[in-house]
């Protein structure tokens, strides 16, 4: 039998258990666009794949378009079932779908690297069905930042001046 006390603790941890899980599902989306590998060798040709991790809000994937960083060559999309791919101009575009809201899926792209060592950041508008996120934003901290891919060297951790001064 639970005792006075005994309650009062089991309705704490219950309550302090509820405010967590609410809280966790009403925080921003911290996922972005993740590249896999994130960290590539000069001159090499590579494939990336852009790890899609949300829709926006409730609202399922339908276009993604990726900005080409420059140094990259040979760039390609590699086929998506469900999707239409191509190389438009300076952009690599994905159409189709949807990608429902809570499914994560990949979406690849083949390069060849540049010769030297460098930051390629890939700048990524991400359409829903209602509602666009940009995946654009080099500053410091930012919670919409674009993936990088490390050439001869690592990624940096937090997508901030660096990024954005060798990605253009």
């Amino acid at each position: 039998m639970l005792t006075a006390g005994g309650r009062s603790r089991r309705s704490i941890v219950v309550s302090v258990l509820a405010l967590g899980a609410l809280l966790l599902a009403c925080a921003p989306a911290a996922a972005h666009v993740e590249p896999d590998p994130n960290r590539v060798e000069p001159g090499d040709a590579v494939t990336v794949a852009f790890l899609v991790t949300h829709g926006c809000d409730e609202s399922p994937t339908v276009k993604l378009t990726f900005k080409i960083p420059k140094g990259g060559t040979d760039v390609a999309p590699e086929d998506k079932d469900g999707w239409e791919a191509a190389k438009k101009g300076k952009t690599v575009v994905f159409e189709g779908g949807p990608l429902d809201t809570d499914t994560e899926d990949s979406f690849a792209i083949g390069f060849t690297a540049p010769n030297k060592k460098t930051l390629l950041v890939w700048k990524v508008v991400q359409k829903c069905e209602d509602g666009v996120i940009r995946w654009i934003d080099t500053s410091e901290g930012a919670e919409e930042s674009p993936p990088v891919v490390g050439v001869g060297k690592d990624a940096p951790e937090e997508h901030g001046e660096e990024a954005e001064e060798t990605g253009h």
